[in-house]
């Protein structure tokens, strides 16, 4: 029988080493991590721990990605329709303001306990400053969209109305008028239906580092998360770079709206 770990969390931008998997860094293009020691031992089962009895076998110390292109295309059709009508606003200073709130058990957003910092206790900011960015981002080369969501950041939920003549074949859409999601708990509902079904055992690829393996990603369209338990003796050592973007995310056209609204 394999040793189990549970899961981290599956993001991007983020450095919460709880999550299983890392958001999408907006200032990241590109990043590298090369594997100057990897851990030598059996593999491990990671469990994704939240009712579905999940699991995925996984080599000590992996790196798994996702893809965000899997991601929005494993979903039905009204979640899809959301995905690429909406936008996500981020709390402020998020690191700060979600420093008391717990991981749920797959990493993917936070436990709905209320024990994120209110904003008269956050460092001074500008809500001007305030981030907001669209759930799907475009790939400049490609043309497809990548689902890429940091759901423990998240804090408001902005949707586009239907596009014209989109609601006749989309009759179970969500929120076919647009609006603001803004209470705490939909909003995380809502996140997790968009990205849980990307993060499936199927659909994630755990690489298998060696010493001196180089692996490079596309930090706007895979997400990633180190997963797995070391004992004292294991040692896993690696070099990263990120190559930093010099514009933000682009988010869908008005066509790729009519093609999945």
């Amino acid at each position: 029988m394999l040793p189990s770990a549970r899961c981290g969390g599956f993001s991007g931008p983020a450095r919460l080493t709880s999550l299983p998997f890392r958001p999408p860094a907006v200032s990241t293009q590109v990043t590298s991590l090369y594997a100057v020691a990897a851990p030598a031992g059996p593999p491990q089962v990671c469990r994704y721990d939240d009712g579905t009895g999940d699991e995925l076998a996984v080599p000590l110390g992996t790196t798994a990605f996702v893809s965000g292109t899997t991601m929005l295309d494993a979903l039905p059709p009204a979640l899809r329709s959301l995905a690429v009508r909406s936008s996500v606003r981020y709390a402020p200073h998020p690191y700060v303001w979600m420093a008391r709130a717990h991981a749920l058990p797959t990493g993917l957003g936070l436990e709905d306990e209320g024990l994120e910092v209110p904003p008269e206790e956050l460092p001074p900011w500008d809500p001007r400053d305030q981030q907001t960015l669209p759930v799907c981002w475009r790939n400049p080369v490609t043309g497809r969209l990548h689902l890429q969501v940091h759901p423990c950041a998240i804090q408001a939920l902005v949707v586009e109305p239907l596009p014209p003549g989109a609601a006749s074949r989309t009759t179970d859409a969500l929120y076919p008028d647009g609006g603001e999601v803004t209470d705490l708990a939909e909003v995380r509902r809502l996140v997790y239906a968009l990205q849980r079904p990307g993060i499936a055992p199927g659909l994630v690829y755990p690489h298998a580092w060696s010493d001196g393996d180089l692996v490079l990603f596309h930090n706007r369209g895979v997400l990633h998360s180190v997963v797995g338990a070391f004992r004292p003796d294991q040692v896993r050592k690696f070099h990263q770079c990120n190559l930093a973007a010099s514009d933000l995310p682009a988010g869908p056209t008005p066509e790729d709206i009519a093609t999945y609204a």
